[in-house]
């Protein structure tokens, strides 16, 4: 016997020619457990929306502290621990006992109330540098993701006066679509609804005033009992079943949904997209932790609904609500659209008060491929859709991030969430597990009230080329809006602080240095091409080195320094690589 390393141990086996070694290139899916993608849905829930404040709170304490407020370090080291705690063995897995899951939530609670004081402090700091002084209130909207984007943010604003009507204009005096929610006269607050473009990890700064006459805007939005369209999607809804019948992407002129090729139970020969489907889930063992194989032997098509209905239709959303039962559980979608944006939101809150049954979103498909693809951290994976070898029929429920995707080279589905993990896709049918309700060893898993948004994303061509990713993080990480005062300011009322190209990359993580006053940057290659990452830094940024994921030079000395190009740095990027940048700032030329 020698002690040795796996390194030392492979590096021996190479040298050995009468030794043939078996290669598996794939991921080692692990067959058994599948329940725990599901379970505890609303433990799961704040771990993902916690994780998400806690990245947005170090991008812009990072951002801030270029303007000499003090980082935070210790309160952030003491809120990912508190937050990676509740990752731990049995807590998100949901396969704890009752009493795990009020801790979790406690302490999740604490953990967030400790990353919005630190946005807080944060985006104070930095509105407190834009020059706002314009007619009306200042209210900015911050993007903290990585490429410029559109979508529909709800704002809250306080106004000099009371006002029955209110109008929004960009930094240019430009009128830009807005819908009113609520007024109240008495403290002068308006809450609304505003179309905001902002630009990379920056902002964009809009300013309320009250108007006489509003400025009626041509909405691109068309709404009606059965169907929703907005320039990118018209879906048409089916009032009897609740479902929806047609998925027509208008930019690839292709139509999304199609019949079922496995039955699904929904109507026959019907496209019966967004149809809840509930089995009789009693596994062997290990209640918490299992879907049994068998899973589908005895089931439930919710296929009659209770109630459809236009909710809203207004120029900036318009929701279909579609409303359903089953046994001691009652279902609300409200099938959204909002105008500029390619995707239908689908916000579901439900009562949930089931035992040993197992929900599911289903969506019948129009394509057909063997592989259905699934984002992974930092990355995707294909899975089969077909059930023909041993290893495809183990993989009856798989785990993923924030969406999977079936597709073909000319068009396809990808269904997005903002806090789910189990999906399965069989066939030409790719569906989502919503909720499950085991009894051990919490008798009471998952009873209550939940609330939780899907999304459905038509394209056409393959999802690297709909850039499925970002919409992704898109549905996951909202623009955040902050009113200011009027003022002048160093910055201006548009600015991007930092800017990464091309589009196959995500900025994942901004923080300031666990040891050295530096800036991290972390960022990973999504569609599999090399790249030279082109990053455009803030002022002042003075040298640039690339290090390992714990933050440690991957040179000596200065031999492998990052070079700059007009305040920019390029970091050469192989396929699906993970790359950490730490940059310097001269002190005397920050802020």
């Amino acid at each position: 016997m020698e002690f040795s390393t796996a390194s030392a141990f492979f590096a021996d086996l190479d040298k050995q020619s009468d030794v043939k070694i078996p290669v598996w290139k794939n991921e080692l899916y692990f067959q058994y457990h599948r329940g725990v993608f599901t379970t505890q849905a609303e433990t799961k829930k704040r771990i993902r929306h916690t994780e998400e404040t806690l990245l947005d709170a170090e991008k812009y304490a990072s951002l801030a502290h270029l303007y000499r407020l003090p980082y935070p370090q210790e309160e952030f080291t003491t809120a990912w621990k508190g937050l990676l705690f509740d990752q731990f063995h049995d807590i998100m897995p949901g396969s704890g006992i009752a009493v795990n899951y009020l801790d979790a939530k406690r302490d999740l609670n604490v953990v967030e109330h400790s990353g919005n004081e630190i946005l807080s402090r944060s985006l104070e700091e930095l509105s407190a540098r834009i020059g706002t002084q314009q007619s009306g209130t200042p209210v900015v909207v911050y993007n903290s993701l990585s490429w410029p984007r559109t979508d529909v943010i709800e704002v809250e604003a306080q106004l000099p006066t009371a006002t029955s009507n209110i109008e929004v204009v960009d930094s240019a005096g430009k009128v830009v679509p807005s819908q009113m929610l609520s007024n109240n006269a008495e403290t002068h607050r308006v809450s609304f609804l505003l179309q905001s473009s902002a630009p990379a990890l920056g902002y964009a700064t809009f300013f309320v005033r009250s108007t006489a006459k509003l400025t009626q805007s041509n909405s691109v939005l068309k709404a009606t009992p059965e169907g929703l369209e907005n320039e990118f999607i018209r879906l048409k809804v089916d009032t009897q079943t609740g479902c929806v019948t047609s998925l027509y992407d208008k930019r690839s002129k292709q139509e999304t949904l199609a019949t079922a090729e496995t039955d699904t139970g929904g109507p026959k020969n019907l496209p019966c997209g967004n149809l809840l489907q509930t089995f009789v889930d009693k596994p062997k063992e290990y209640d918490a932790w299992n879907i049994d194989a068998d899973f589908e032997k005895q089931y439930w098509s919710l296929d009659k609904a209770d109630e459809v209905k236009l909710t809203e239709s207004g120029p900036l959303r318009a929701v279909i609500r579609v409303k359903h039962h089953f046994q001691n559980s009652s279902f609300t979608q409200d099938i959204t659209l909002y105008p500029g944006v390619p995707r239908v939101d689908v916000n579901m809150q439900t009562e949930w008060n089931e035992k040993h049954i197992l929900l599911k979103v289903a969506f019948p498909v129009s394509v057909h491929s063997q592989k259905a693809t699934y984002e992974i951290p930092f990355g995707s994976i294909e899975r089969p859709t077909t059930r023909t070898t041993p290893d495809e029929q183990a993989q009856f429920e798989v785990p993923a991030q924030y969406w999977a995707d079936l597709s073909d080279a000319q068009h396809g589905l990808s269904l997005l969430n903002d806090s789910k993990y189990g999906y399965d896709a069989k066939g030409n049918v790719l569906r989502l597990s919503l909720l499950r309700s085991p009894t051990w060893p919490d008798p009471h898993a998952d009873e209550g009230h939940h609330e939780f948004t899907y999304s459905l994303f038509p394209h056409g061509g393959t999802w690297r080329e709909a850039e499925t990713v970002r919409q992704g993080y898109e549905l996951n990480y909202k623009l955040r809006s902050a009113q200011v005062q009027n003022h002048s300011g160093v910055l201006p009322p548009v600015h991007s602080f930092m800017e990464v190209s091309p589009d196959n990359v995500v900025l994942t993580a901004l923080k300031w240095g666990e040891d050295d006053d530096a800036m991290v940057l972390r960022f990973y290659e999504w569609a599999g091409k090399e790249a030279d990452v082109k990053i455009q830094l803030p002022p002042g940024a003075q040298s640039a080195r690339e290090t390992n994921l714990i933050e440690q030079s991957l040179v000596e000395q200065s031999a492998g320094a990052l070079s700059f190009a007009n305040g920019s740095v390029t970091v050469h990027t192989k396929p699906y690589e993970i790359k950490t940048v730490e940059v310097r700032f001269a002190p005397e030329a920050r802020p």
